[in-house]
């Protein structure tokens, strides 16, 4: 038989087990789900009740004179009215759209009728998206000449989350325009993001041999960042290696591209300038991707974006540029307090660009939106699900998803009372009147989703709209984008 003493040191191990396996799944749900430690039942227990933020019926209504509404049931027929952006960006260069998701059908539709009304009106010229360089050379041919399938081209563009009906419209339209215009007065297309070097070697492999039929496709870099999982399987000093070796091997790919630029010219001057820049974005990758801190690598992503936009726009002649990108690129922001670590892409545009630099943020009170979401938010299952993700790729499906009004989200809720479905506000409107600008200046929670969504939770960010951005977009109730992904893995 089992002697006392046993029994009880059983218990007491038992016990302990179990402690750990609470306190690992309390700290799984702190950090990765952004819950309390101690959940929120506890927590409530002890916390003092947050007093919620308001404005009374005066400032409300002095806050809807600021506003313009827009008219989200514009149709072919019945144009969307932009002309108050005249007074806003008139000595704007760089226009920055945000968006409080990579998923939303009146953002994207709204972000494409805004750089239309740019062009038409303002002078804008080039139109580029967070997505990868070279993964947009085909979109950008398709508008230019016609050439191509404009639904396949777009599903290279390296991000599964532009792949909806909303953005096939846009490109439609920039070939459509085009169709009439001399070449100094075309739109063009491109992508900004350099986490994908295998779309740059795709491309250059093709260009080089095209134009050289004695290229030596030995010189080409290995696809190193195609499979994720192969990644994973090597030690720190095996993907050190990777870097130096291909970072050499970059040397002698862009020393003979520079060698052979007599040849190359001969062809097409901007595919040239093209490749030089493809050899700068793989070389961004390359440095990017042993990154291990996490602000430095974000903020390493963000200045890289920046210098691309800045060589697309010198590229077009410096002309007017749009910028379509998640919020948080777009926004003015940092994760340290004096600027130095984790900067966003707004910021470091700002840097750049000074006032020439104008951003507006989007904002949502309730509604749909496409996003990753797993099948199960049990937490027991996101627990196996992230752990499994670590040694191999374990994706979600995509997915309609859908929030209600919170009820802590303060500012949307007085955004929502102006009972307007859509408007623009410009923060330097309220800027002089106290009281306005003292309840808008301040962090509050909205939602904010990128390409992945578990729960309301963590769609909930905290953040402070009017020092990030110089104007924002509200939509009161939005409904999901037409994705082509939908019901299917990413790609």
């Amino acid at each position: 038989m089992m002697s006392v003493k046993l029994k009880r040191n059983l218990k007491r191990i038992t016990l302990a087990l179990m402690i750990i396996l609470i306190l690992f799944i309390r700290l799984f749900a702190s950090s990765v789900l952004d819950e309390p430690f101690f959940g929120d039942t506890l927590t409530n227990l002890v916390a003092s009740k947050e007093k919620p933020q308001v404005l009374g019926d005066t400032e409300i209504a002095k806050l809807k004179t600021h506003i313009y509404p827009i008219n989200l049931n514009a149709t072919k027929d019945v144009n969307f009215d932009f002309t108050f952006l005249e007074s806003k960006i008139q000595d704007a260069e760089i226009i920055g759209l945000g968006e409080a998701t990579h998923g939303t059908n009146e953002f994207f539709e709204l972000k494409s009728k805004v750089f239309q009304y740019l062009v038409e009106k303002k002078g804008v010229r080039t139109f580029a998206i967070e997505a990868n360089f070279a993964g947009c050379y085909a979109i950008n041919e398709y508008v230019l000449t016609g050439k191509g399938n404009p639904k396949e081209a777009l599903s290279k563009n390296g991000y599964w989350v532009w792949q909806s009906q909303e953005v096939l419209d846009l490109i439609e339209w920039m070939k459509n325009y085009n169709t009439t215009k001399s070449k100094a007065q075309k739109i063009q297309f491109y992508g900004y993001d350099m986490q994908n070097a295998t779309s740059c070697i795709n491309w250059l492999d093709n260009y080089l041999t095209k134009s050289i039929p004695t290229f030596n496709r030995d010189l080409l870099l290995e696809k190193f960042d195609e499979n994720n999982e192969n990644l994973r399987k090597l030690d720190d000093k095996s993907l050190d290696g990777i870097k130096e070796s291909n970072l050499k091997k970059l040397n002698v790919l862009e020393m003979y591209i520079h060698n052979q630029q007599n040849n190359l010219l001969k062809n097409d001057s901007s595919d040239f300038r093209f490749a030089e820049q493809a050899i700068k974005i793989i070389r961004q990758k390359l440095n990017f991707f042993r990154i291990k801190d996490f602000d430095t690598a974000y903020s390493y992503r963000d200045s890289s974006m920046a210098q691309n936009i800045k060589w697309i726009k010198e590229e077009n002649n410096n002309a007017k540029i749009m910028l379509w990108a998640h919020n948080g690129h777009i926004g003015r922001g940092t994760f340290s307090d004096d600027f130095k670590t984790g900067n966003w892409m707004g910021t470091h545009l700002n840097k750049l660009y000074g006032k020439k630099y104008y951003n507006v943020g989007f904002s949502f009170n309730e509604g749909g939106f496409v996003a990753q979401s797993p099948p199960s938010t049990n937490l027991f299952y996101l627990m196996y699900s992230f752990t499994k993700s670590i040694f191999k790729d374990e994706p979600w499906l995509v997915r309609n998803n859908f929030l209600k009004p919170h009820s802590k989200s303060y500012l949307t809720n007085v955004f929502s009372k102006l009972e307007t479905p859509c408007f623009f506000l410009d923060f330097k409107d309220i800027q002089n009147d106290k009281t306005l600008r003292e309840f808008v200046n301040k962090e509050y929670e909205h939602y904010e989703a990128g390409a992945v969504f578990i729960n309301k939770k963590s769609a909930l960010w905290t953040t402070n709209l009017y020092e990030l951005f110089d104007a924002v977009i509200y939509v009161d109730k939005v409904e999901p984008a037409k994705n082509f992904r939908l019901g299917k893995f990413a790609k």
